[in-house]
């Protein structure tokens, strides 16, 4: 087990990709999950998760989009695609070392719409269909998430446990 640390979009984006998640996931048996950006994910106990979330001194997060895309990968199977900035660079700079040593920050900001192993073509053509109204998403909480990692299959996703919030002033 590890835990996950995650960027919760605001409102109204975060009801819109909640809608987003649901429809996709009724459509093709895929589990249901809260809209996050994973920041990092640690192996550590939960007590160390909530210290390290109350340490945390940040404001809101804005990251532009980059595009919809699609991967082989299942928890990437339809994401929106992010541009870091140093905002999110200092975030993730402030939760570094609960990740140990060997930290690697994320090269590859992303949320997620889909968790399913699904033809390319499928993935691409539900790529191309999702436009939306923004050209910017505002995070405004961080969530420590109990979960397996990696994360795999369904299963594992309904297993996942938020152990802590941070509302981001």
């Amino acid at each position: 087990m590890a835990v996950a640390y995650w960027l919760i979009p605001a409102e109204p984006q975060r009801e819109l990709f909640r809608e987003i998640v649901s429809i996709l996931a009724q459509q093709h048996g895929a589990p249901l999950f809260e809209p996050h950006m994973t920041l990092l994910v640690a192996r550590q106990n939960e007590k160390t998760a909530a210290k390290l979330l109350r340490a945390v001194k940040a404001s809101p997060v804005r990251l532009k989009i980059r595009s919809v895309e699609s991967s082989s990968k299942f928890t990437k199977s339809l994401f929106v695609r992010l541009i870091s900035n140093k905002s999110l660079d200092d975030l993730i700079g402030m939760l570094a070392p609960a990740s140990g040593p060997r930290f690697n920050p994320p090269r590859d900001p992303h949320m997620s719409f889909l968790y399913k192993k699904l033809p390319a073509a499928v993935k691409r053509e539900l790529a191309a269909t999702i436009k939306l109204p923004f050209r910017e998403i505002t995070f405004d909480s961080i969530k420590a998430v109990r979960c397996v990692a990696p994360t795999t299959t369904q299963r594992e996703v309904e297993a996942w446990r938020v152990i802590a919030t941070k509302h981001l002033r």
